[in-house]
């Protein structure tokens, strides 16, 4: 019976340990947005912080989840990324445009 218990002790560690390492930008598969603009964007989602990792423009930005009473909103306080479904509302210095899942 101890043999049983160690090889479950082992099995609950090894799933504890996965559910604390935190994610990656490189676990996530890409979202790609072709933007109204005619740019796209590439969003890649990030659980533990919440955030996105933002490609659009040739410029890369880091946005964390913000509060959103509808949909998913992240913004660092200069870029806002607000997606609802498959569509997104992109804002960032001199540039605003509505962007849709590819």
């Amino acid at each position: 019976m101890s043999r049983m218990n160690s090889s479950v002790s082992a099995l609950a560690g090894a799933v504890l340990l996965m559910n604390v390492t935190p994610a990656s930008a490189e676990d996530k598969a890409a979202v790609i947005y072709r933007c109204d603009d005619g740019e796209g964007a590439t969003a890649r989602f990030v659980s533990e912080p919440s955030e996105v990792l933002l490609t659009t423009g040739g410029q890369s930005f880091r946005l964390p989840q913000g509060l959103s009473g509808s949909g998913a909103r992240y913004t660092d306080g200069k870029v806002l990324f607000w997606i609802k479904g498959n569509d997104a509302q992109l804002e960032a210095p001199g540039r605003t445009t509505s962007c849709h899942v590819q």
